[in-house]
């Protein structure tokens, strides 16, 4: 969904493009920080709610001496459906980046970014004063978090492609992502100190209230950082502002864009979209599980206090950072160094990501409390399984056609939206006494999911560019030229753009 916007800014074209301008330091990489710091705000004002309700509900709470201390946050009365609502109720948003994802090639990309985080933060601050009212602004609130989501993905991808190169863009789109993981990192065991106690804002309350503060935090800080293009950034140097522009000028992406149709027809008839779309699914609804739930199956089946809840429950999203990070570039490294061709890698590493997520999460099942250590072992061998999808079939998300990339990518992400609203309802149904035999029922239904790809991936998956997303030159080449092209691209092709995504 991101686009560029070449900027000349009265640099002359003709002038010498500069070799190269350090990272460090630089207006890029503090763009990069920043924008790193914009996604673990929204993603911890999202990650909160999953271990903030194990002790904000009635039923979820327990005290050692029975007694419900006098200066507590009240507990709510909320069944297993409405739980599933809220949960669901975040992915609901997300449903609206179909239209922010236009919005972001016309409006500043940091004003959007900046109204992004205030509406995650508003939603979270009101939230502890509104939840006790009624059950609705509670799902209200978590839906504001989901649309703040989807201001910001699109927004953040219009922004990167202004500021860095395209041999900078993959570092830049990796650290800035990996924000998400850092906020999840940050708020699973604070917000497990926070649930243990009630000095502060009474308990949970004190969870929402941080988090809506860390969003203030950035919001201050980046209208005093950041810009929407480098032009715009006053304190960039000369020599820094015309490497960035330069080595732009060459992308004509928006004029290409405004006169280009997208090919719906092909994209929906095509196999390797709808192979990459289902394995896209298939590995976010086991994530969810495990990010939305591990709290309350913790809880529930190995009956694990707050604190040690929040410390454990963080484990597998570090599994998934450090998975995700060495699978790029295992990838990256087969590519350079064997015969392998990357359509086969690419089916390798997501079938052994299929495998371990789908094994890993079935083998949990089998342990009881007294095994609680090994469960949570296990749950962590999954979360570092599913890191090989990334440059499984998410690599192949955005290789199938990328001049539609933008169209590929809301069309996919649109169905794992709606997974994401499903799920948690599903769970909450299945889930009513919170018994071992429930959330096992969970964990069966989500290994079934995570080992689907297998078939579907390696049969209709691909990470050929399609025939019709291809330019009218590349259909045209001879089969002289289509050697040359291939004795070209095994000399100068870059490194896989698997670390593009997240």
């Amino acid at each position: 969904m991101s686009s560029v916007h070449p900027i000349s800014d009265g640099i002359p074209t003709t002038q010498q493009r500069p070799i190269s301008y350090r990272w460090f330091p630089s207006w890029r990489f503090m763009t990069s920080i920043m924008l790193c710091f914009c996604f673990g705000c929204v993603h911890l004002m999202n990650s909160n709610m999953g271990m903030a309700i194990v002790c904000m509900v009635n039923s979820s709470v327990t005290y050692d001496n029975e007694t419900y201390p006098e200066n507590a946050a009240p507990l709510l009365d909320w069944s297993s459906d409405e739980q599933g609502y809220i949960f669901s109720a975040f992915n609901a948003g997300l449903l609206v980046m179909l239209v922010t994802g236009g919005m972001a090639d016309k409006f500043n990309a940091k004003y959007m970014i900046l109204v992004s985080v205030a509406i995650a933060s508003l939603a979270n601050l009101t939230l502890p004063y509104m939840a006790p009212i009624s059950v609705y602004w509670a799902i209200f609130s978590r839906f504001l978090v989901g649309f703040a989501d989807a201001l910001l993905q699109p927004a953040m991808n219009s922004l990167i492609t202004r500021w860095f190169p395209t041999s900078e863009r993959s570092y830049a789109l990796g650290l800035a992502t990996g924000g998400r993981q850092i906020g999840t990192l940050i708020i699973i065991p604070a917000a497990g100190a926070l649930c243990s106690q009630t000095d502060i804002f009474g308990g949970w309350p004190s969870i929402f209230y941080l988090s809506g503060f860390i969003g203030i935090i950035f919001i201050f800080s980046y209208i005093f950082l950041g810009a929407d293009k480098p032009s715009k950034q006053s304190c960039i140097t000369d020599n820094e502002l015309k490497f960035i522009t330069i080595s732009n000028q060459s992308e004509d992406v928006g004029q290409k864009r405004t006169n280009r149709t997208v090919p719906w027809k092909n994209i929906l008839s095509s196999g390797a979209v709808w192979a990459s779309v289902i394995s896209l699914v298939c590995h976010e609804f086991p994530l969810m599980t495990l990010i939305m739930f591990l709290p309350s199956y913790l809880h529930d089946v190995h009956h694990y206090h707050s604190t040690e809840n929040g410390i454990l429950s963080a484990l597998p999203t570090v599994s998934l950072w450090f998975a995700k990070i060495g699978s790029s570039y295992l990838n990256t490294w087969l590519q350079k160094n064997t015969t392998w061709k990357k359509d086969t890698i690419c089916k390798v590493l997501n079938s052994i990501g299929s495998i371990g997520l789908g094994v890993f999460l079935l083998a949990a099942t089998f342990l009881d409390k007294s095994h609680a250590w090994m469960a949570v072992l296990f749950l962590c061998l999954s979360m570092a399984s599913a890191g090989l999808h990334t440059p499984g079939c998410q690599l192949a998300l955005v290789s199938v056609a990328p001049a539609y990339s933008g169209a590929v990518t809301g069309f996919t992400f649109f169905f794992v939206a709606v997974s994401g609203i499903i799920h948690p309802i599903l769970t909450k149904m299945i889930v009513k006494n919170r018994t071992a035999a429930e959330w096992n029922l969970v964990f069966y239904i989500s290994t079934v999911i995570a080992i689907f790809p297998i078939v579907i991936f390696n049969v209709w998956g691909s990470t050929e560019v399609q025939w019709w997303a291809k330019s009218k030159a590349s259909l045209q080449q001879t089969p002289n030229n289509k050697k040359m092209s291939k004795d070209s691209k095994s000399s100068s092709a870059p490194p896989s753009a698997v670390n593009d995504m997240v």
